[in-house]
């Protein structure tokens, strides 16, 4: 009978320990689920953020091109100008000489 009583013994506190791992690894999956949780909405809010990012990225170098494309009808409109100033100019000196 003492045998029986202490494999019951050991039984119970086997089971007793078995209970308390489990106690403990429900709380860490539902510490582990609200921390993901967390992470799924960090994800969220960075691909937000990414993309206005990116859409304000386009734009700049949208508006960056249209200012380049600007410095240079500018640019060559100036020349323009020079080169019609310089044969006016020679014109004039043809016509001198």
């Amino acid at each position: 009978m003492n045998d029986l009583t202490l494999n019951i013994t050991d039984l119970k506190s086997k089971v007793e320990k078995l209970v308390g791992l489990h106690q403990q690894l429900k709380q860490d999956n539902k510490q582990l689920l609200f921390e993901k949780g967390d992470l799924l909405k960090t994800i969220d809010e960075q691909k937000t953020k990414i993309e206005s990012l990116e859409k304000d990225n386009q734009q700049l170098l949208q508006n960056k091109n249209e200012e380049q494309n600007k410095i240079i009808t500018d640019t060559k409109l100036k020349i323009n100008e020079l080169v019609q100033e310089i044969d006016s100019c020679c014109s004039i000196e043809v016509i001198i000489s």
